[in-house]
């Protein structure tokens, strides 16, 4: 046992490292030099101690954050949690330790992603997709499941600043009344708004109610990454603004041009879901979509396309000409294409052609606004709007000036008053706008967010958001319908919702969102208000007629015939797939979560074809730098297999410059690097610097080498090869009555991590950091492997989830020295934390390698948030080997319900937290030894079969081989 040093005040600790007006130390170098605090560390944190020295005591103060912002949580009753509405009837006072279920939404780009939050005693520990909502129907992404710890986040804003320093609402009330009394002078002349996209009915109005009163003011519109060029696009096609919908589940025949239809961001479930339908067991030439696609950087619909084209941006716009020429859409296409560009024009146009009305044409949002436009009368001539696409009024539906308007005038002294609300232009916005200059030249400025960020700093004024989960509000899904937003937790901080803040704008005193929101809605629920409302938010969605889908004509736009001329490479900017645009890179979870197809964490590369690797002479974390006239970043290289030729890839949301949290320091800012005009694509060069940054990656090879991890069959071997029995010294195992296991679709799997994402959540799986995950030793439960075969060049890409295998014939069990890894009757390979000594011996034993050694106490000294944990599932000490447990909390809440009713658990009762995100329904589980569950079924399929066969370990997760549409190069 560790002997305790002298004693300390720990609340005189905790008071001087938590309150900045009395902090006694003037760097963090001083504070973690200071003896007194060195042996108080050692005192209370042991594991903790050794991180101390060098860089890691910045990392170790960010860290202690979380634990002193959840002590203060310890005593948080249920609070404003009692407003919100159960999913599901529950006895007005619940027992203390039973979950409720809460229907409300978390916001994506303003889009509504509905969830259905669980919530123990006050605390929500789990969201998990609506499963009565159109558009979710129960699944997830990354994203959804991520937002409870951002909910938790210590470095989230928590008290309204001035010049940096803390301040009272009150006297923002002061300055607001003061600042409102000359809008209302001058009419609104010289105030300026700043949105992001807004799909909220309250906010909309409110804004509207605004400018109608002040109506010189001006919105100004900015999403990083958002659908601006896609709104030109149809401005151009249509003559008037629209948003297109795609119903891929209604698709025969999907030809993509530079759109990640299945990547991440708002539509990916919507898209995921129609897409899953397609696939599975629905065989080649017989109802199965064929996908085609051409794009600069791979992305995940590119990984399960029929045929894939690498092609640089300047090559989208010529594929887009030839296939709507060979179309009959346009004349004069004279471009001239390689012979690998002819052939897929050839295949993707036929395809379209051959499957009129079930077919779709898709361009990218980022890509130039006459090629999107292109599609628009592509898809027209096909007869496929009103059946695979169809036209809506925008659900953003507000009007807004151009951003660049805005810089413009703020530097020209046309600007008085700029208010941001729930955005972060200061960073996001490209270099070349000046934005964070020309705002200092404002006289006054306020920002409106949930942390104290980038443009928080260059504000006169900041005020702290509600998280979406302690706010009431209201917004639109991606497929059109309305949901109302209600409280699961009470406020954490002194912050307020967007509609309180607009209220305080606009001179309203009193009313609060619940209010502001009910107001909204009482035309629309009319007399039966209170039924409806109660409705609304018992079911998570408002029953509402939706307008029918706008009857549109395209033009066809003039687009480039011939090639651009190269002068250099095209840099292309895209989203990170965890952080996005920056908005989630304070989300540990999500930092480390590995990016799907390079398996990076906490970091961005620049992301270079072989090719340009060969010319460059480098290799993956070499530093380049590159440069689009004067603007200049520099960071660690990605070769990426598959990648085009003369393309490289910044991704947004890294290069922080906020101080003290956690994405401090961590990769390069692409905005420096983004132009005015085109913000997605600039020409540019490219060459090697000096230096060298290793990446943390939780996977290091990515060929499959020959071996078979990932089966294959096809239109002519529908079937896998037949099992052939091993061999074995194991004694025969026969569980009779529940025999729990899992399967997995390889065809279905996208490679989204939204089960890794939900695994994480539901089992308390910590973060380790960078370092950590750098030696290999990440705690992930669940991994996705990312494997590829052929030509680097042109290379075939795979995904597989491998969780714990849960093998009849465990070898872990045989050689774990102390019992601590067992087998249930019901199959389950279970591990006895509270016995296991550490030896690691059976994850040297495991062939799948799918179990982690705890090293560290994370749980003092991580920063996912007490208050976050699922109290079902034990917080692992250091120490003990962890893994997949299928979820068992799962299996044994549903066989409590079962022994009261006096029955056998129903299929489908038991859900793992895995299965119930994913968007495609890869993921099946239940009994095998009930014929009539869908694992039992796929057990039975030919396409079924065992990784690592030859090891005889007879697993209980097991995989559906992956349709090969296209095994020949002549079509299945």
């Amino acid at each position: 046992m560790t002997q305790r040093s002298a004693p300390f005040d720990l609340a005189a600790i905790r008071h001087r490292l938590t309150q900045g007006g009395s902090r006694q130390w003037s760097s963090v170098e001083e504070l973690t030099d200071d003896d007194e605090f060195r042996r108080w560390v050692e005192a209370e944190f042991p594991a903790a101690a050794t991180i101390l020295a060098g860089t890691g005591r910045r990392t170790f103060l960010k860290l202690m954050g979380a634990s002193l912002m959840m002590a203060s949580l310890a005593g948080c009753g249920e609070g404003r949690s009692d407003a919100a509405l159960p999913y599901v009837n529950q006895p007005e006072n619940a027992p203390p330790g039973i979950a409720r279920h809460f229907a409300t939404a978390v916001t994506f780009e303003g889009y509504a992603q509905p969830v259905l939050a669980t919530v123990y005693n006050g605390r929500p520990t789990k969201l998990d997709g609506n499963p009565e909502h159109p558009a979710a129907r129960g699944a997830s992404d990354a994203f959804m499941q991520a937002a409870l710890l951002q909910l938790y986040d210590p470095m989230r804003s928590k008290t309204p600043l001035q010049k940096g320093q803390p301040t009272t609402w009150a006297a923002i009330e002061s300055m607001v009344n003061t600042a409102r009394a000359q809008w209302t002078a001058q009419g609104g002349m010289g105030l300026r708004f700043v949105v992001g996209d807004i799909t909220s009915p309250t906010i909309i109005r409110q804004l509207r109610t605004l400018i109608s009163a002040l109506p010189e003011a001006r919105i100004h519109r900015f999403e990083p990454v958002g659908c601006a060029n896609r709104q030109t696009a149809m401005q151009l096609a249509f003559g008037r603004v629209a948003e297109p919908i795609y119903a891929l589940e209604q698709c025969d025949a999907i030809v993509s041009l530079d759109d990640d239809l299945l990547g991440p961001g708002p539509w990916q479930v919507w898209h995921a879901q129609g897409w899953a339908k397609r696939r599975g067991e629905v065989k080649p030439g017989e109802g199965r979509a064929r996908v085609h696609v051409a794009e600069c950087v791979p992305g995940l619909t590119g990984v399960v396309a029929t045929t894939r084209l690498a092609a640089d941006p300047p090559r989208i716009t010529l594929l887009a000409g030839a296939i709507a020429a060979r179309l009959g859409v346009m004349q004069g296409q004279s471009a001239t294409l390689s012979e690998a560009e002819q052939q897929w024009v050839t295949r993707a146009a036929e395809d379209l052609d051959a499957h009129r009305g079930r077919s779709l044409f898709s361009v990218g949002a980022h890509a130039p606004a006459p090629v999107q436009a292109l599609a628009c009368a592509v898809n027209e001539k096909l007869g496929n709007v009103g059946r695979t696409v169809r036209y809506r009024e925008p659900m953003a539906a507000l009007e807004g000036d151009s951003f660049a308007d805005l810089a413009r005038d703020m530097q020209a002294g046309a600007v008085t008053t700029v208010i941001v609300l729930d955005c972060n232009p200061a960073y996001a916005a490209p270099a070349e706008l000046g934005f964070a200059e020309a705002l200092g030249r404002v006289p006054t400025t306020l920002h409106a967010g949930l942390y104290a960020d980038e443009t928080a700093a260059a504000c006169g004024w900041h005020v702290p958001l509600s998280h979406v989960l302690e706010s009431w509000g209201d917004a639109r899904a991606v497929d059109g319908s309305a949901t109302i937003l209600q409280p699961v937790i009470g406020r954490l901080y002194q912050s307020r919702t967007v509609p309180e803040v607009l209220a305080m704008l606009s001179g309203a005193v009193g009313p609060d969102a619940q209010a502001l929101v009910r107001e909204t809605w009482a035309g629309t629920f009319g007399d039966d208000f209170d039924g409806r409302w109660r409705q609304a938010l018992h079911d998570g969605i408002v029953q509402e007629e939706q307008p029918a889908p706008l009857s549109l004509s395209a033009r066809v736009p003039d687009i480039a015939t011939e090639p651009a001329r190269a002068e250099g490479i095209d840099i292309v900017f895209r989203p990170d797939p965890c952080v996005w645009d920056g908005r989630f890179s304070d989300v540990a979870w999500l930092q480390e979560l590995p990016k799907p197809l390079t398996k990076i964490t906490w970091d961005c590369p620049v992301a270079i074809s072989p090719q340009l690797a060969d010319t460059l002479k480098v290799g993956n974390g070499d530093l380049v730098e590159l440069a689009a006239g004067p603007r200049k970043i520099a960071g660690p290289v990605w070769v990426m297999p598959g990648q085009a030729a003369n393309t490289a890839a910044v991704f947004l949301g890294y290069g922080r410059a906020v101080h003290g949290n956690l994405s401090h320091g961590l990769g390069y800012a692409a905005s420096a690097l983004r132009g005015a005009d085109d913000p997605w694509h600039v020409e540019g060069t490219i060459r090697r610097v000096d230096g060298h940054r290793s990446f943390a990656t939780s996977q290091l090879h990515h060929r499959m080498e020959g071996f078979d991890f990932v089966k294959e069959v096809t239109a002519s071997r529908p079937t896998t090869p037949p099992p052939k029995p091993q061999p074995t010294l194991y004694p025969e195992k026969s569980p009779e009555g529940y025999a729990w296991a899992m399967s997995i679709d390889l065809d279905r799997c996208i490679g989204c991590n939204a089960c890794i994402a939900a695994c994480n959540i539901e089992n308390n799986v910590l973060v380790v950091g960078r370092d950590q995950v750098a030696m290999g030793r990440e705690m992930l439960w669940l991994r996705v492997d990312r494997y590829y075969s052929g030509d680097i060049e042109d290379p075939r890409s795979y995904f597989q989830p491998v969780p714990c295998m849960h093998c009849e014939m465990a070898p872990c069990e045989m050689g774990c020295p102390v019992n601590a890894t067992t087998h249930s009757p019901e199959g389950l390979n279970q591990q006895i934390y509270n016995r296991c000594i550490g030896t690691r011996t059976c994850s040297s034993y495991c062939p799948y390698k799918v179990r982690r050694f705890n090293w560290f106490d994370y749980r003092k000294i991580d920063p996912a948030t007490d208050a976050a944990h699922n109290p079902d599932v034990t917080v692992r000490s250091r120490g003990v080997m962890e893994k997949c447990t299928y979820c068992v909390q799962r299996i044994e809440a549903a066989r409590a319900a079962a022994n009261k009713e006096n029955r056998d658990i129903r299929p489908g009762e038991v859900t793992t937290a895995c299965q119930q995100a994913c968007p495609t329904q890869a993921i099946s589980f239940g009994n095998m030894n009930n014929g009539d569950e869908e694992v039992s079924k796929r057990r039975r399929s030919g396409r079924h079969y065992v990784l690592l066969e030859e090891v005889g370990t007879r697993p209980r997760t097991t995989y559906l081989a992956r349709w090969n549409d296209d095994p020949s190069g002549e079509g299945a």
